[in-house]
């Protein structure tokens, strides 16, 4: 994180996981009738605001010149959704995920605060937003993290 290219690699990471999200809600909703269509739907719901936090994120790399395409970054995501054989499986492990992802954002704002208020202001709206999704496990589930 000392350096530009560090910054960039944690931002291209946080992009892929947010688009992976995006896909991985849509795929679960049609995947997984064992849940209740509320969940389904909440599932639903939540792509537009993993779209603006991907937005977020890309728009904030482009700013400071970091390439999105730079460097590859891992499927291990996605990988472990599909394998998921129910829908409170892949709830559970997608609020994982997204709790993580939270944890690690706030940690990289923190970090960001003084020497870069704008992207720290990024994360800062991205991990406010992920509480509600990772609460989804525990509101259909009774599962936190």
């Amino acid at each position: 994180m000392e350096t530009p290219a560090g910054l960039g690699d944690r931002m291209r990471t946080a992009a892929f996981a947010e688009k992976q999200a995006i896909h991985a809600f849509a795929w679960a909703a049609k995947r997984f009738q064992d849940v209740p269509q509320a969940l389904r739907d909440d599932w639903i719901r939540l792509i537009p605001e993993e779209e603006k936090h991907y937005q977020l994120i890309v728009d904030r790399m482009q700013e400071l010149g970091f390439s999105l395409t730079e460097r590859p970054v891992s499927t291990r995501l996605w990988d472990s959704l599909e394998e998921c054989q129910t829908g409170q499986e892949f709830c559970q492990r997608i609020a994982g995920a997204e709790e993580r992802g939270r944890q690690a954002g706030v940690l990289l704002a923190k970090y960001l605060a003084k020497s870069d208020p704008a992207t720290a202001a990024v994360f800062d709206e991205i991990v406010t937003d992920e509480v509600a999704h990772v609460k989804l496990a525990d509101t259909y589930f009774g599962w936190t993290p």
